[in-house]
């Protein structure tokens, strides 16, 4: 996707000279490309799956891990919040 946006972005587009139908059209050809990435990589996926001895989802077990949070882990959530919400309330007046 990242990609995609960049080929439109480096073509400097002049989006009011083409008007509606043909900004559409490219548009069209932009999700039609997306689309197309998007099934290739499942199709490789499946692929790699395939000689990785993949199966079905009876014959294939992994065991997962279980996440459990630590204190550390909360300590670090709960200063993530407080710094977003002292950004959010005072961060436009420490410019002015």
């Amino acid at each position: 996707v990242q990609n995609l946006v960049r080929s439109v972005r480096t073509r400097a587009i002049n989006w009011k000279k083409l008007g509606l139908r043909n900004s559409s059209q490219v548009w069209l050809t932009v999700a039609t490309q997306m689309v197309d990435n998007l099934l290739v990589r499942a199709e490789q996926t499946a692929s790699a799956m395939q000689v990785r001895g993949f199966t079905s989802p009876d014959a294939y077990r992994m065991r997962w891990y279980q996440f459990q949070m630590r204190k550390a882990d909360w300590v670090v959530l709960i200063g993530a919040i407080a710094f977003l919400s002292a950004r959010l309330i005072w961060g436009n007046t420490l410019h002015g």
